[in-house]
């Protein structure tokens, strides 16, 4: 017997077509037996209508209803009869819903089917007075379609109607006409919301809201502010005043350093008048003063491209015959020279380009500069080196910190030159860098890849002043921070390791397996700053992403040995002999099976009767944690409270109590921490943040973020606070610093789809 249908999701083929192809797709692939759609093609061209009886034909989906009318009627109409077919409960009629979570949309309709509520809007809220809805509607505040949810079983058949006199908003009128008379709740949404999801409302959509309002209000001073609200509306406006006013505010507004006001105000004026060109300016300031270097930036670069397309043809054939003559004086570009950056890594980029100009011939060097999501002023410091063409500099501008490996291969793809100089932002290559390092690559045809002496490596291979008999040694692995190879070399990064780690380990391993060879040049050098831009990021704080890596190489490459226990010795010689798994938080399932058969009876009676060393209990507590073996571990953990533990052994305590939200644990060994390392301040503050005490974690945030300006945890931190303290706007901008630092780990829906403590 087939399920009852729960949810009616009503399409009209009013959204934009990438949308709409986008929605039907999405809808057409959900497999709960509980949902059903109605789709409307409202009088659509012919491809809308192809793809839709298409891609319907295809999906031999047995709860999809399609309705064609051979001329459009209006989205109001349409969806009014696609109601009259639904047969849910609930209904739904989006325009855009990207992302769309199947699993949360099931427990949404859960938990709404009991629920004696009238409407749900998603990630939204609603005005509280009456005239507050039409400035909504002018300023663009109010929910489209997709983020309101209907409950036909508690809602008045008279009352269940979309208007069709409205181009827009119909979902927003109607529940205007219901916000009075029903109950309503704000909700997580079950599809990432965009940032251009509430449109602006058309002067005839804003005379139907408050000719609605009109109607519903009937005490007589909201009446007298409605009717002079449609007087305005029908008398012309110079506009100049208003105009002038508004950005004369704005800018008052940023000089007594209230960005936020200024931010709010231009930013309305601006849906209306999107190109104006002061307008932009203030706001870049206001972003600017705010810490919101990104946005800032994506939006000059908005500006710079309507910029270079309104140029003159005429502009555009001096500009192309300049570039034509100074092609012809240029020398061949002989050497390439790749340098990413992100996060604050202004200053040491700039040091780092100042050091290179000082031995590199600018005539026949090519600078490529990777700009992965600096939240710092690079983006201007890298647009003036273009406009002075500063060896003619190439910059690649990405919106997320794309890691090391990603940003290299682009640098790769884009050099012109046959030999590739890759280097860190926090390096200094000097005058015995360049030459010694093209000079290895005559040594032998193997060698692919040719790296320098540097001052501060883990590398003992390429520290200074070690001994060495050969001139050029070659070698299985390198350090990232400098290295040359040659461009036809078909080997590339791989790109889905998360930041930081093992991608060089990698890279290496790659040449090697293609019978080439990495090596190092003794008589080549470069000095390193080392970490200076991760220290920054506070990577630090995030030990579980070269975990991560680890894992994911060793795996890679089969370097995982087999999980065995020696059949001889005490119980912490063999958990020793075993070893630890690659990544502590994540073992592998054998290694913690291999542990589990390993534990019986007999064997965790004499673990608890014995007495074990400092070294073995250790040894033994460390094993069971990472197994997860609860009941021993905890019996075992009182003998720890009189030795001093390792910080590395602390944390993984740390870890493993808060993944399970046992945070009074937590606190008995962040305390036992002795604030040894910031990650324990790190793990302070999210407990704070867990348990709602904005108060205490305020100020440690702001004092771990002077110490790691540009760490995407605690942006993810910084964004939670905000979205507990009711600052939804703030919430959302700190959540994409987080992306933009780290989208590994931070996604840009992870905002929309958080779960609060």
């Amino acid at each position: 017997m087939a399920e009852p249908i729960q949810l009616s999701i009503l399409l009209t083929t009013h959204s934009k077509p990438e949308h709409f192809e986008q929605l039907l797709n999405n809808c057409l692939a959900l497999r709960s037996e509980k949902i059903e759609i109605v789709v409307i093609n409202d009088g659509s061209d012919r491809k809308i209508t192809q793809f839709t009886e298409t891609t319907i034909s295809k999906s031999n989906n047995d709860r999809v209803f399609l309705f064609e009318h051979d001329e459009p009627v209006g989205r109001g109409l349409s969806l009014n009869e696609a109601i009259i077919q639904a047969t849910g409960q609930l209904f739904w009629a989006p325009l855009r819903a990207d992302r769309l979570n199947e699993s949360l949309l099931i427990e949404s309709i859960r938990r709404f089917k009991s629920d004696p509520t009238a409407f749900w809007t998603l990630d939204y809220s609603l005005p509280e007075n009456p005239l507050d809805w039409i400035t909504a509607a002018e300023e663009g505040e109010l929910p489209d379609d997709s983020c309101l949810l209907w409950n036909r079983k508690i809602l008045k058949a008279s009352n269940l109607f979309f208007n069709p006199f409205l181009n827009c908003l119909q979902g927003a009128e109607l529940a205007m006409r219901l916000v009075e008379k029903n109950v309503w709740h704000q909700t997580d949404p079950f599809f990432v919301i965009a940032d251009d999801q509430s449109p602006l409302a058309e002067p005839g959509d804003i005379m139907e809201f408050l000719q609605t309002a009109f109607r519903l209000f009937p005490r007589p001073e909201i009446r007298d502010q409605i009717l002079a609200r449609l007087k305005n509306l029908n008398t012309p406006s110079s506009g100049t005043a208003t105009e002038n006013d508004v950005l004369l505010q704005a800018r008052q507004f940023l000089d007594k350093g209230d960005a936020k006001r200024s931010l709010e105000l231009v930013s309305r004026f601006l849906r209306k008048n999107p190109d104006h060109h002061e307008a932009n300016y203030i706001k870049i300031s206001s972003l600017e003063k705010l810490r919101r270097h990104v946005e800032a930036a994506e939006l000059k670069h908005e500006l710079q491209k309507k910029a270079n397309a309104t140029q003159t043809q005429a502009e555009l054939f001096l500009q192309q015959q300049n570039e034509m003559k100074t092609a012809k004086k240029e020398k061949k570009v002989s050497l390439s020279v790749v340098i990413p950056t992100t996060g604050l890594g202004k200053s040491l980029l700039e040091s780092c380009i100042l050091k290179l100009e000082e031995v590199a011939d600018p005539e026949t060097t090519e600078l490529i500069v990777v700009d992965n999501a600096s939240i710092d002023d690079t983006f201007d410091y890298l647009e003036q080196l273009q406009k002075e063409n500063f060896m003619q500099i190439n910059v690649v501008t990405n919106k997320t910190n794309r890691g090391f490996g990603a940003s290299i291969n682009q640098g790769i793809d884009a050099a012109s030159a046959p030999h590739i100089l890759i280097i860190h932002n926090d390096v200094h290559i000097t005058k015995q860098t360049i030459n010694p390092l093209l000079n290895a690559f005559e040594e032998s045809p193997d060698i692919v890849l040719a790296a320098p002496m540097i001052d501060s490596t883990d590398n003992n291979t390429q520290k200074k002043n070690g001994p060495s008999n050969n001139d050029i040694i070659k070698t299985d692995f390198v350090d990232s921070c400098c290295f040359m190879i040659k461009k036809d070399l078909d080997i590339r990064f791989d790109e889905e390791y998360q930041l930081c780690n093992y991608e060089m380990e990698d890279f290496c391993m790659q040449i090697i397996e293609s019978g080439k060879s990495p090596a190092v040049a003794k008589n080549a050098s470069a000095d390193h700053l080392r970490n200076g831009t991760t220290s920054a990021m506070g990577l630090n704080l995030a030990p579980q992403c070269k975990w991560i890596n680890k894992d994911r190489y060793h795996k890679k490459w089969n370097l995982t040995d087999e999980y065995v226990i020696p059949g001889q010795g005490s119980h912490p010689d063999r958990f020793e002999q075993l070893g630890p798994p690659d990544n502590p938080l994540n073992p592998d399932q054998e290694w913690v099976n291999t542990i589990q058969e390993y534990l019986t009876s007999e064997v965790k009676t004499e673990i608890l009767r014995n007495s074990w060393s400092e070294r073995e209990l250790i040894t033994i507590v460390s094993t069971l944690l990472i197994a997860d073996e609860r009941e021993l571990l905890r019996t075992l953990e009182d003998r720890l409270d009189e030795l001093k533990l390792a910080p590395a052994l602390l944390l993984l305590f740390v870890q493993y109590y808060f993944s399970k939200n046992i945070y009074s644990r937590c606190k008995h060994y962040i305390d036992k921490a002795n604030g040894t390392h910031p990650i324990f301040d790190l793990y302070r503050l999210k407990i704070m943040v867990a348990d709602k005490e904005l108060e205490e974690a305020g100020p440690l945030l702001t004092k771990m973020l002077n110490e790691f300006p540009a760490s995407p945890d605690l942006f993810h931190l910084a964004g939670d606070l905000y979205r507990q303290s009711g600052d939804e706007g703030e919430a959302k901008s700190f959540y994409a610093m987080a992306n933009q630092m780290d989208p590994f780990r931070f996604h840009t829906d992870h905002a929309a789809f958080e779960i609060n403590h």
